[in-house]
């Protein structure tokens, strides 16, 4: 068990930033004599914390300002009791079950694991249990509790963090497992800088939000996550997340690190000695590329993404996207190219699981841009009854609220601060990290300052380039509005369609984009007393497979909900989510737990 230094016992040698070495108080009076000026304590002022290599304590400053709190968890959670014994006298079963896991009572120790009574619900009832004591600094913060009957708890309200934040402190390269057992396994053959996910297979904000001081510093992440279609898809977030560049892959042999070392401790030891580096450094070999190559061999084409719902008719023929792009959007004032494109995004966050990012001044305040996105999402108006749709209720915003809060984003500036393009492309790397973002909407291109002075058509053209380059980077979409110039009357005195080189300010907005396409409203069908329709015409789609360039889906727009119904498609009065009270549960019940290895080998009754 590591050893908690108080901070105010370090000497700090009078310094207020930085890093340095100083001498441990727990265990520099254990040097010989010719070793008591040693300084094995590593200090780092910046983020609070010190680490001791020689006997492992830790420490953490108890900061005057919310962004080294560490203690102050009492303000926003309810801590667990605090009472803490290290408690070695564990049932017979208790270490039986762990022996058939090949984790050793050492570790055991070392890792804090106790036994104690508590109340499972899915037992209705207060039986034994093995607990996971989530220690930030020297409070415990959390507790999972596991029952032999193969029940799950956690502490109520308790603060969301990874399992052995402590153990990080003063190690650059941290692994991340999908659960306690594999924590526990690598800690046994000696891999210490070792984090779990605190609800398995499951990728939540608030845990990156709460330990992300304690992140910071580190340079490389080893993702360890189950070799299993979940595990897969929670490493991609984290590696979508902290940013493919620092990250590799540990790929077991069986399902996960305590199956292998099940196996065998020379099983587990080979698996961690080859991760495989996620491909972003630059520089790409055949070989590297090789898995990717077979899988275009055997599955096809690469997937693209596309509203799925029935109301955009055969929009997929036309026109689809995918991560790494750059779509630009265009289109005459009025005509609705960013109540489309909002719609569009939502669809897409629904259909694929994902989350969005808005950074967009023409709809302040946000809470009114909110009420658009909640009048889309239930097909209803948000203020008023129009045209006999019947406006949203209370308990539908509520509801809205359920599904979105995880995964719709706005984002502005605070107080005086300018949005410039550095400082929004810094934002969206900050969200990238808390919350884990996938799309990302400009709207639009003219709002955001740029950082020097120069030629405007370089300064359009570089960041341009950093838009593309940040897509491709980060595995990301940037849907990205920009203006037209004034357009020309035709004959019929109608505005000509914009093309993407009608674009205010540079013909780089056709070139540099990856996709493109205009928004083009039928105001003459107005005066004849004909639904006006509005057309999404392709513009620009980087690879053939991904539509049909010149291509039209013409729609007629709702205004009741600000949709858009693709033509001969009747507007129904449904949610986004037919099933928003399922979602609702599915989304936000009590996470189940990870891991086989609490459901598969043994018929414990009670521990």
């Amino acid at each position: 068990m590591k050893n908690i230094i108080p901070w105010e016992d370090i000497n700090l040698k009078g310094r207020t930033s930085g890093s340095f070495k100083a001498k441990c108080p727990n265990c520099v009076h254990t040097h010989s004599r010719g070793k008591k000026n040693q300084e094995d304590l590593s200090v780092d002022l910046g983020i609070g914390k010190a680490m001791c290599h020689r006997c492992e304590a830790v420490s953490f400053r108890e900061s005057d300002n919310e962004k080294h709190n560490y203690t102050a968890v009492t303000k926003n959670y309810q801590l667990p009791t605090q009472e803490w014994k290290n408690k070695t006298e564990l049932s017979d079963k208790v270490v039986k079950f762990f022996e058939k896991r090949k984790i050793s009572q050492a570790t055991i120790k070392n890792c804090r694991i106790t036994q104690e009574k508590q109340y499972q619900p899915q037992l209705q009832k207060e039986v034994e249990n093995v607990v996971f004591n989530f220690f930030e600094g020297d409070q415990i913060v959390n507790k999972k509790f596991r029952s032999a009957e193969k029940a799950f708890t956690q502490s109520k309200g308790a603060k969301k963090i990874f399992y052995g934040i402590n153990d990080i402190s003063g190690f650059d390269e941290v692994y991340i497992v999908e659960g306690e057992m594999d924590k526990l396994a690598l800690y046994e053959i000696g891999i210490k800088n070792c984090i779990s996910l605190p609800s398995g297979a499951n990728d939540t904000d608030d845990t990156w939000e709460n330990a992300e001081q304690h992140l910071n510093h580190v340079k490389r992440f080893h993702i360890a996550t189950d070799c299993d279609e979940k595990g897969e898809i929670v490493a991609d977030k984290i590696a979508q997340r902290l940013g493919r560049w620092r990250c590799d892959r540990i790929r077991f042999k069986n399902k996960d690190a305590n199956d292998d070392l099940i196996e065998g401790r020379d099983v587990l030891e080979k698996a961690i000695s080859k991760p495989i580096p996620y491909p972003v450094s630059g520089t790409y070999t055949v070989e590297s590329l090789q898995d990717n190559i077979l899988k275009l061999y055997d599955e096809g084409i690469p997937k693209t993404i596309y509203p799925k719902k029935y109301y955009f008719g055969n929009f997929r023929e036309s026109f689809s996207t995918m991560r790494g792009h750059l779509v630009t959007g265009t289109g005459i004032p009025s005509h609705g190219k960013s109540e489309f494109t909002d719609w569009l995004v939502m669809n897409l966050i629904n259909d694929y699981n994902l989350k969005g990012s808005w950074f967009s001044p023409e709809h302040h305040p946000m809470e009114l841009h909110q009420t658009n996105f909640i009048s889309k999402f239930y097909g209803k108006p948000f203020f008023k009854e129009i045209e006999g749709v019947p406006r949203v209720t209370r308990s539908e915003i509520e509801a809205y609220k359920d599904w979105a809060n995880e995964r719709i984003y706005l984002t502005g500036p605070e107080g005086d601060q300018a949005p410039t393009w550095d400082w929004l492309l810094d934002k969206f790397k900050e969200q990238m990290y808390s919350f884990g973002i996938d799309i990302f909407v400009i709207d639009a291109f003219n709002k955001v300052l740029f950082n020097g002075k120069g030629n405007k058509l370089d300064l359009i053209n570089e960041c341009l380039t950093k838009l593309t380059s940040f897509a491709q980077r980060h595995n990301v979409i940037i849907f990205l509005i920009a203006h037209p110039t004034k357009m020309q009357k035709n004959e019929d005195g109608l505005y000509n369609c914009p093309s993407l080189y009608d674009v205010a300010g540079s013909a780089d907005f056709r070139n540099q984009t990856h996709d493109g396409y205009t928004i083009y409203r039928h105001f003459e069908n107005e005066a004849k007393n004909i639904a006006e329709g509005t057309d999404f015409i392709n513009m620009k789609t980087k690879f053939g497979f991904q539509g049909e360039i010149g291509s039209t889906v013409s729609f007629n727009y709702h205004k009741p909900s600000g949709r858009f119904y693709a033509k001969g498609i009747r507007y129904k009065n449904e949610p986004l989510v037919s099933n928003i009270a399922d979602q609702e549960q599915i989304n936000f019940q009590s996470p189940s737990p990870e891991g086989n290895h609490f459901q598969n080998q043994d018929n414990e009754t009670s521990f």
